[in-house]
């Protein structure tokens, strides 16, 4: 039987404070330098960069008994500047290095709150929202305080290489095996949180990938990570586990549909599952079905099904709509929350840090829904909604896009939570978002 933890000291930054001072220093050489690609691209094809500066306000209005009792009932706030450089360099045609470095300076009243909260259970609220799961440590504090924080991370360091069919990873990548657009049972390497909108790069995986495309539309690939898992033990203290997640994927296509299979192994689950994505009647139709069974209840031959499917179609008009439902067997016919408790309740579920393919929803079922219309070729309107049919709570989320120009963005998007207390979307407010963004 596979132990439940590789006994493996991590390999980390040992005390990010430190040095402070020399990490500038570094973070401002390897900006000069990625500065310096822009210019010289145009005379080295090998070398390639794209990127982006981001202004992002939120404005948070609390909503439940839980920050009624903790007086956090007036209106917050928090801004954040943010800044991504994508490098390629290519010094073979068959040899590829990739790395992505993203920067991040949040601060504002609403920081300095969320410090407090989590102070509360023992917490630091700075070091969760930087906690870096891979096998390496790349996520740099460079300075923070009790209303700010400021921290580097690279969540893209790679190198790929090909050989005629054959393709090897090898680093910080993203290993993309979900098809739906919203719920994604199939990506058992980096699932994501919805309610991160503005991470569209998503998260990389200390990984080694490999891939043999085996005819035009098959390839075989065979993927493994490490990565750190978090928990709480009674003593509310963090306990941190490394786990692999390993797994071989066959993709092919048949009668007009792309298939995927895939079994392995993810953190403490043997896991196995399938996907498509195929069109009826010119509607996209794609799903994904995932089973996971605990090696430490081997016996329960049930296992935790979870599997998502999603319909979208775009009419003549431009109109766009999209329809997905995910089902989790091990999910609740109640409250989601009604178990999680603390003092968080609720709100427990935009932190979470170690979500995969096996809890991407608590509740047993959820459904989903989203049209979006571009009113001007600069101008696109969308609203999504979230329903849990079981504790009656409802996610909604409307949101406006103007292109003022070509590389410049304004966003203004709203996440609005209704529910009573501890249901999957209780216990939240309302949040409301001004994104501008820059890219080049």
């Amino acid at each position: 039987m596979l132990k439940k933890s590789i006994p493996i000291n991590r390999i980390t930054n040992p005390n990010p404070h430190a040095s402070r001072l020399q990490i500038w220093k570094s973070i401002l050489i390897i900006v000069l330098f990625f500065s310096s690609i822009s210019i010289t691209q145009a005379q080295d094809k090998k070398l390639e960069m794209t990127g982006f500066l981001e202004y992002l306000n939120n404005t948070w209005i609390p909503q439940g008994e839980i920050y009624n009792t903790i007086g956090m009932t007036d209106w917050q706030n928090q801004s954040s500047i943010y800044n991504r450089f994508n490098v390629w360099w290519t010094p073979h045609k068959n040899l590829v290095f990739y790395a992505g470095m993203r920067n991040n300076f949040t601060y504002g009243p609403l920081v300095a709150n969320y410090n407090d909260l989590f102070s509360l259970a023992g917490m630091d609220y700075n070091k969760l929202i930087t906690y870096d799961n891979g096998y390496l440590d790349l996520t740099f504090i460079i300075a923070d305080g009790k209303s700010y924080i400021l921290y580097t991370n690279f969540d893209r360091l790679s190198m790929q290489w090909t050989l005629d069919k054959f393709e090897l990873t090898v680093g910080r990548q993203r290993i993309n095996w979900g098809v739906n657009m919203i719920w994604n049972p199939n990506d058992i390497f980096n699932a994501y949180n919805y309610f991160d909108f503005n991470y569209i790069e998503r998260l990389g995986s200390d990984a080694i990938k490999m891939e043999l495309y085996t005819g035009d539309f098959s390839s075989v690939q065979i993927a493994g990570k490490l990565s750190y898992v978090q928990s709480l033990n009674d003593s509310m203290q963090i306990n941190e586990e490394l786990k692999l997640t390993t797994a071989a994927m066959y993709k092919f296509n048949k009668w007009n549909y792309d298939f995927q299979v895939f079994g392995g192994y993810m953190l403490t689950d043997f896991t196995a599952g399938l996907g498509w994505a195929g069109d009826i009647a010119g509607a996209g139709f794609t799903g994904e079905v995932s089973w996971f069974l605990d090696q430490e209840n081997f016996a329960d031959t049930n296992g935790v099904l979870v599997a998502s499917i999603a319909v979208n179609y775009t009419f003549k008009n431009s109109i766009f709509i999209n329809f997905s439902g995910i089902y989790n067997s091990a999910g609740a016919s109640g409250p989601a929350n009604a178990n999680i408790g603390g003092f968080l309740g609720s709100a427990s579920s935009i932190f979470a840090t170690n979500l995969n393919a096996k809890n991407l929803t608590r509740s047993k079922f959820d459904i989903f829904g989203q049209i979006s219309y571009p009113v001007t070729p600069l101008i696109n309107l969308s609203l999504a909604s979230i329903y849990n049919p079981y504790d009656k709570s409802v996610y909604v989320g409307p949101s406006v896009t103007f292109s003022l120009t070509d590389n410049i963005s304004l966003l203004l998007n709203g996440q609005l939570f209704w529910g009573e207390e501890l249901t999957e979307f209780g216990d939240i407010g309302q949040m409301v978002f001004l994104d501008l963004k820059w890219s080049f």
